[in-house]
């Protein structure tokens, strides 16, 4: 192992604490103090395990490191002058936990051997204390970096079981992405590698687009948010990943679902289009054919996206060519509207969103349409846009006569009043604001 190679790997230890502690393991390796590095290598590992341990206790309420912990802590209130506890530390975790594989253990007892040797005043033959040799010193480092420092306190499977059934318990609290992320971030991503997070975002998909389960069913919605989060967090590693595994994620369940769940994900990705095999591109494009949500969100369907909206603006004239359920879902909508509005077509998005409320044939449409798409998104009109629209829907009673008009206008008015002031001709409009 060269300089180069600890230096590096020691940037991407887990535990910051642990990083800090390492800092003068190097620092006595690269200055040739062999003896002080193994020595203080030898804490670092136990201070790590430790350090996991109580990850796990604290943040994840692992009864066994719970356990292992209080007879740790036993151990040395009986014993405080006794090492011993050291020993049985790593005894428990070897037997107990999946932090450390038989290979790792043995490792580990190769540098307490050594740390022995050089911590205690043994002399050889020739009267020397024991000094080990650099090969064998920087062998200890990145072994112990390999097993043990590198490697989150709780595998990439267990941690993902860990998260769903924690988002399963707490779906009626977690309603939306912003308030997902939050959690999820600070209770679990904090404590991961970038690595560890990829793996996880590949075994997630299997059960968000290809298993079928009762429990896949039932929470695939809630896992599909979690599973966009670690995606964004890791891009460019993901879209590898993706890439270098085209038939594991082209392995998707044949569900309506899962399919615009699936679109959904490329629409906001489509680059990875082309990757997909084809017999899931054609799956694809059979749902947007069949399904209103699917159809609005699947633009890299059309040759670019405006050709697609105004292909959407035709197909809601024809109310998806009565198909039901007739529109198109607001998480379709708002989709649509995000990446117009990300590709730079701000104009031609809030265009859109005028003339869908404006163009409303129902009560219950226009209830859902100024709810779901014209009331988020009205700060992204220009502020010589909102006459026209005011004119439009005072022209169509469908908007202003239904019994949520007096409210959502009295919201629209608001709006106004606030962004543009009271000067704002109200009364030109007086079905919408009587």
């Amino acid at each position: 192992m060269n300089d180069f190679s600890i230096e590096h790997a020691g940037q991407k230890i887990v535990s910051a604490k642990t990083k800090d502690y390492f800092k003068e393991v190097a620092s006595s390796y690269f200055n040739n103090n062999h003896r002080a590095a193994v020595v203080t290598l030898y804490s670092v590992v136990i201070s790590d395990m430790i350090d996991k341990l109580e990850t796990l206790a604290d943040i994840y309420s692992d009864a066994i490191a719970i356990s292992i912990l209080d007879n740790i802590r036993k151990f040395q209130a009986d014993h405080p002058t006794s090492p011993e506890w050291e020993k049985t530390l790593v005894e428990e975790i070897k037997t107990r936990t999946s932090l450390i594989d038989n290979v790792d253990y043995a490792r580990i007892l190769s540098l307490r051997n050594d740390r022995h040797l050089c911590a205690h005043p043994v002399i050889d033959k020739e009267d020397r204390l024991h000094t080990p040799n650099k090969e064998t010193v920087g062998a200890h480092i990145r072994n112990m970096l390999e097993s043990f420092f590198l490697k989150p306190p709780i595998l990439s499977k267990k941690i993902l079981g860990a998260m769903l059934q924690d988002l399963a318990d707490k779906k009626d609290i977690l309603i939306n992405q912003l308030s997902i992320n939050k959690y999820v971030g600070a209770k679990y991503l904090e404590n991961l590698t970038p690595s560890i997070e990829v793996i996880i975002f590949r075994d997630l998909w299997k059960i968000v687009f290809k298993l079928d389960d009762s429990n896949a069913k039932s929470n695939r919605k809630l896992n599909y948010k979690l599973l966009k989060i670690l995606y964004e967090r890791n891009l460019s590693a993901a879209i590898e990943k993706i890439k270098s595994e085209k038939k594991y994620f082209s392995n998707v369940h044949d569900s309506d679902t899962v399919k615009e769940l699936l679109i959904n994900f490329i629409a906001e990705n489509e680059d990875l289009y082309s990757v997909f095999s084809e017999d899931v591109r054609l799956l694809l494009a059979q749902e947007a054919e069949k399904d209103p949500s699917a159809k609005t969100s699947a633009w890299f369907l059309s040759p670019n996206f405006l050709d697609h909206l105004a292909t959407i603006k035709g197909k809601i004239d024809t109310q998806f060519d009565a198909t039901f359920p007739y529109d198109a879902s607001a998480d379709a909508y708002n989709i649509l509207i995000r990446i117009g509005v990300s590709k730079g077509y701000t104009k031609e998005i809030t265009e859109f969103i005028i003339w869908r409320y404006i163009t409303c044939r129902s009560y219950n449409e226009a209830d859902k349409i100024f709810t779901y798409v014209l009331k988020p998104n009205l700060d992204r009109l220009d502020d010589d846009q909102f006459e026209g629209l005011c004119e439009s829907v005072n022209g169509n009673s469908q908007c202003w006569s239904r019994n949520r008009a007096e409210d959502d206008h009295t919201y629209l008015k608001n709006y106004i009043t606030t962004k543009l002031g009271s000067n704002f001709p109200f009364s030109n409009f007086r079905n919408v604001f009587n």
